[in-house]
């Protein structure tokens, strides 16, 4: 029940409708709906198809780029400078889940749309794997980021992923878009100490909370430095969860993110307050 909070609090929205689109839109939260009430995991497929064709339908319709939808309910919709992020997850009854999502992408012709397919579960090694649309380590994304300091045509993504039973996990992507509008996921831009990855995942208790949070005012990323609760438990992460009064960073430096360890946020009571907010309580 807490992840399902979790899920809606990402997903919450206001009740406007966009006036062009209503039908569409009181279609697709009515989908909503019946998937979250699906009592199989074979309905909740079986309903999330139907779902994303008639999305697909909606975000390839003239004038869509610019609309916000943000009258449409259990989906996450990001957008920064030429990028618009379509997604939402289905959690099945062994605690695992699945992620979905469509970009819609800016040109100077128009846009064009890409699905990305979950593929979790094949991608070994994903800190150090740059993938396509078709083999996406899915996540349900919170915040899109745009710094032109990272490349004009690159973009940072800070997701969740409530894994399993055991853990969740908070993920830090990067979308790089060619001129032609492909996409690639992940890129070699996070410094951490004395290596380089490509994506940034963090993996905790299911009964912890961890805070991932970008503050555009310090150009930072800034998270809770995760530990075990017994140093005999390192590496088992259904123990791991956020040590007390200290916070690590990812600063933008020469177009990359460099890791920085225990942050002064003594000064800034605005970013420690924010920080301990849980958010699957908002």
């Amino acid at each position: 029940m807490e992840k399902l909070a979790y899920i809606l609090a990402i997903l919450s929205s206001s009740i406007c409708y966009s006036q062009d689109f209503s039908n569409e839109i009181t279609r697709l939260n009515q989908l909503g709906k019946e998937i979250l009430a699906a009592e199989t995991d074979e309905a909740k497929l079986e309903t999330n198809s139907v779902y994303k064709t008639e999305l697909n339908n909606l975000i390839n319709k003239e004038n869509s780029f610019e609309q916000s939808f943000d009258s449409i309910k259990t989906i996450s919709i990001l957008k920064a400078h030429n990028l618009k992020i379509y997604n939402w997850t289905i959690p099945f009854a062994d605690g695992t889940f699945e992620y979905f999502a469509y970009l819609q992408i800016k040109t100077e012709s128009g846009f064009s749309v890409v699905e990305l397919i979950d593929k979790s579960e094949e991608v070994k090694s994903p800190e150090n794997k740059t993938l396509t649309s078709k083999s996406w380590y899915g996540a349900l994304y919170y915040k899109l980021i745009y710094h032109k300091k990272l490349g004009e045509n690159t973009y940072t993504l800070l997701g969740w992923d409530g894994n399993n039973m055991l853990t969740n996990k908070k993920i830090i992507d990067v979308v790089t878009i060619s001129g032609n509008g492909m996409i690639k996921l992940g890129s070699p831009i996070f410094k951490l100490k004395n290596k380089t990855q490509r994506r940034v995942i963090f993996e905790y208790s299911e009964n912890a909370v961890m805070s991932l949070k970008y503050h555009p005012n310090r150009e930072q990323i800034i998270f809770d430095f995760l530990v075990p609760s017994s140093s005999k438990l390192k590496d088992i992460y259904e123990y791991y969860g956020p040590a007390l009064n200290r916070f690590d960073a990812l600063t933008i430096q020469k177009g990359k993110w460099v890791y920085e360890d225990d942050i002064n946020i003594e000064l800034d009571r605005n970013i420690k307050d924010h920080m301990w907010v849980d958010p699957k309580k908002k």
